[in-house]
């Protein structure tokens, strides 16, 4: 016995030496960012197209539904029960709803989920580890058919999750939607490509939460620029496809606020490949009075699970925030009505993208992370009034008022006398090491008592 275990030993080793081996060593010190363009011809009249992320949207006949796809009760780490949270989103005028917990799977409004008791008691500040309070099953058809909002239901969104359960260090987390996958999952630090495969696997969408905080932008901005980080999100994007978004200004104040330069950067670095990553926000809100500080507008043209997933799919929504730290500064705190888009226009013969909106004050229009115009009467923009170093491969906007700011997606601009090329490189973790042991006590003493034991404790479940 003892001699196999020192064989073991030695092969896990040697496993060990090896992984570096099949990793580009440029991929292990981080310098790996390359973006190139090519301009065939001089700039004198360039014919641009522009690429429009909500062409799909009717805006005559659409409508724009406020939800809210990313919060807390006290099922994991929150304060309100369950109850409380649907009661508070339903006063807020909101008109869809997925309960995304640590590591549990969100249920029906009225049925108690399968929670778990770690996470619980880790935050037993907030939980006090209350018995959960769902809805009546009458109070929860109310709520699905609008009463008291002018036959304006809330749509319940099932099975959403914030997957990897609490890492240790920083936080890793993934939200994921129509997937089985996460309950009562422990994450491991830096590993979102697990949770994103599964939930690919499943048939679900993922999207990715507070990536500025594991980057560690809070503290220091210029991390948002580190070809690494910029590297090891690319791949995922690019990789799976069900992995539609990632967050750039979530509810956790000054933690995240230059999540929305390392969106800019990944977009240089997946644009080229013809994948445009979509931005997110959301609340991440674990009080009651947090549920409001950031959401997405929904275009669609009815609010149903179908055209959701449809919408999410193709990013065809707005990101809004009550604050944005690193734009709007370190005090501002929105209040009122934030800013909305009516429409957006795209006219490929005149080289111009232009926007309908109300309640700002002030817009940006944003080129590879530039800020290119800005103004307080600049809803149109025109590709021809900028010079080849000004304008790059897509343009996007966002406008501010007292109630917040609000995002849109990237326009991808193209043409035919400009070539952009960019290279992805393969990054390497250490969470990789972490998870091929993980795996393997899984494998080898996973189903033991005593481990059994401390799962069905802790967890909750024996896995």
């Amino acid at each position: 016995m003892k001699r196999r275990m020192q064989k073991l030993t030695a092969l896990l080793l040697c496993m060990l030496m090896l992984i570096p081996l099949g990793v580009p060593a440029s991929a292990m010190t981080g310098d790996i960012q390359n973006v190139y363009v090519t301009y065939l011809s001089e700039s004198d009249d360039r014919d641009y197209t522009i690429e429009n992320p909500y062409e799909p949207v009717d805006w005559d006949t659409w409508d724009q539904y406020k939800a809210a796809l990313h919060l807390h009760t006290n099922a994991s780490d929150g304060a309100p029960s369950i109850a409380e949270c649907v009661e508070e989103h339903y006063r807020l005028g909101f008109d869809i709803l997925a309960i995304s917990d640590h590591a549990v799977l969100g249920a029906r409004w009225d049925e108690v989920p399968e929670m778990v008791p770690l996470y619980r008691a880790f935050k037993y500040e907030r939980t006090l580890l209350a018995d959960p309070v769902v809805l009546t099953s009458e109070r929860r058809q109310e709520i699905l058919d609008g009463v008291g909002r002018d036959g304006r239901g809330m749509l319940e969104v099932t099975t959403a999750c914030e997957a990897n359960g609490a890492t240790p260090i920083n936080d890793c987390h993934i939200n994921t939607f129509w997937s089985d996958y996460g309950q009562a999952k422990m994450g491991i630090y830096g590993d979102y490509e697990t949770v994103v495969k599964q939930a690919e696997k499943d048939g679900g969408l993922s999207f990715l939460d507070h990536t500025g905080e594991f980057v560690g932008c809070e503290d220091d901005p210029d991390r948002a620029d580190e070809p690494y980080y910029i590297n090891k999100f690319a791949n995922i994007f690019l990789d799976y496809e069900s992995c539609i978004a990632m967050d750039i200004n979530s509810g956790k104040n000054n933690r995240t606020r230059y999540d929305v330069d390392l969106w800019d950067n990944v977009l240089q670095l997946t644009l080229p490949q013809g994948r445009n990553v979509s931005n997110i926000t959301f609340s991440d809100g674990h009080l009651i009075d947090e549920y409001d500080r950031a959401f997405t507008m929904m275009c669609m043209p009815e609010n149903t699970l179908e055209n959701l997933r449809t919408c999410m799919e193709s990013g065809t929504w707005f990101s809004v925030a009550r604050f944005a730290r690193k734009d709007l500064g370190e005090e501002f705190v929105g209040v009122g009505t934030p800013p909305s888009v009516q429409n957006v226009l795209v006219d490929n013969e005149a080289d111009t993208v232009a926007f309908e909106g109300s309640d700002y004050n002030y817009i940006k229009w944003i080129s590879n992370g530039k800020v290119i115009q800005e103004g307080t009467d600049c809803s149109a923009l025109c590709l021809d009034d900028f010079t080849d170093e000004e304008l790059g491969m897509y343009v996007r906007f966002q406008i501010t008022g007292d109630g917040g700011i609000l995002y849109s997606q990237a326009f991808p601009v193209h043409c035919d006398d400009i070539v952009w090329e960019s290279v992805v490189v393969p990054t390497f973790d250490f969470s990789t090491i972490v998870r091929f042991f993980v795996d393997l006590f899984n494998l080898i003493l996973g189903k033991t008592l005593m481990v059994t034991t401390i799962r069905e404790v802790l967890w909750g479940t024996s896995w």
